[in-house]
């Protein structure tokens, strides 16, 4: 197994990239795993380990023109990342590098587009669809072919609709300053499984290498290696320099239970920036996804003993509903008819 150095913090690690696999870079929003990508890439083409790379940009923000030898391809869904990584299984390259930054953008789109009680559905179909890319790229860089790098966001649950909605409130108590992001309920939220939170768990297991990175208050990241053969969970501080260099910040380190927590709260800040950034863009306020709320519990299977029958009217508003229709009786009331009549049937 050729470990390949890629000028990054990350050989301070694990020496680099392992020639022939796929790994995986994720953290949350912003956190600098672009910067990451990019530096690999060029260092990977100066020393002369790859020929080629193929960068796949899946949020339109890379230029065309971002080094020799780096072919930016662009990619507007699901659909085309995975034509563009069959193209290269066809082209059979050897000597390449393909990174794919990011592969869960056009997930984490496509189940924010549905509709809030189906989005488990939508996330589960779109989670197998990642695992289908991974497999493909796979299969270009195996073999010592070449190097896969895939980054991930770390999102809040847009799959998990009631979750979702508690989180809302959170974030808006949060804004109003009502309310400080703690790690407990990081963990309760996110943190026993933050891998299902970027994509489905299938990403995290079928990529054969994985790192995190964190955000610390001064700015400054910590990259840690979650799964990697016979190497333990390192971390190593770094700050990313305007230049796009990185300075290493002291020596690689065993994160204690204390700077996980703080770096937790830090990040549960970020998802609840992120929460309310989505609802106020799809319009939701928190008590019109309350009343959602109830609309789907009204509307669940009633017990034997839960049968709800229809409100009969007093004579006044029927007065009154025949008014409003000037007058016409020609056509029956409907009132058996609204949903909670339904169930008892």
């Amino acid at each position: 197994m050729s470990v390949i150095p890629t000028g990054t913090p990350i050989d301070k690690l694990t020496g680099g990239l392992c020639y022939g696999r796929v790994t995986l870079i994720y953290g949350p929003t912003g956190c600098g795993k672009t910067t990451l990508a990019i530096a690999m890439a060029k260092r990977l083409l100066q020393n002369g380990s790859v020929n080629k790379v193929v960068y796949i940009d899946t949020e339109e923000s890379m230029p065309r023109d971002i080094g020799q030898g780096i072919s930016v391809r662009r990619a507007y869904s699901l659909k085309e990342q995975k034509e563009i990584l069959k193209e290269l299984v066809k082209e059979g390259p050897e000597n390449i590098a393909v990174i794919v930054d990011t592969l869960t953008g056009h997930f984490h789109r496509e189940v924010l587009k549905a509709p809030a009680q189906f989005r488990a559905g939508v996330a589960a179909d779109l989670s197998g669809k990642l695992i289908d890319q991974i497999s493909i790229l796979r299969q270009i860089v195996g073999r010592e072919k070449g190097i896969g790098l895939v980054t991930a966001h770390l999102r809040s649950p847009v799959s998990d609709a009631f979750r979702l909605n508690v989180l809302r409130k959170m974030a808006k108590a949060y804004r109003d300053g009502k309310y400080i992001p703690t790690a407990t309920d990081y963990e309760r939220y996110m943190a026993y499984d933050p891998v299902r939170w970027i994509g489905g768990q299938g990403l995290g297991m079928h990529t054969q290498f994985r790192f995190r990175v964190y955000v610390d208050e001064d700015k400054s990241r910590i990259i840690e290696v979650e799964k990697w053969p016979m190497v333990p969970n390192w971390c190593i501080r770094y700050a990313v320099l305007p230049t796009g260099e990185f300075k290493v910040v002291g020596d690689k380190f065993i994160m204690d239970s204390q700077t996980r927590n703080r770096l937790f709260a830090l990040e549960f800040k970020t998802l609840l920036g992120e929460v309310m950034e989505v609802s106020e863009k799809e319009g939701i306020e928190i008590e019109e996804a309350e009343k959602q709320e109830k609309v789907v519990e009204e509307k669940k299977p009633k017990k034997p003993g839960d049968v709800k029958f229809p409100a009969v009217p007093s004579l006044g508003e029927i007065v009154e509903k025949e008014k409003s229709r000037g007058g016409k009786t020609d056509e029956p009331s409907n009132n058996s008819s609204n949903g909670e009549g339904a169930g008892g049937r």
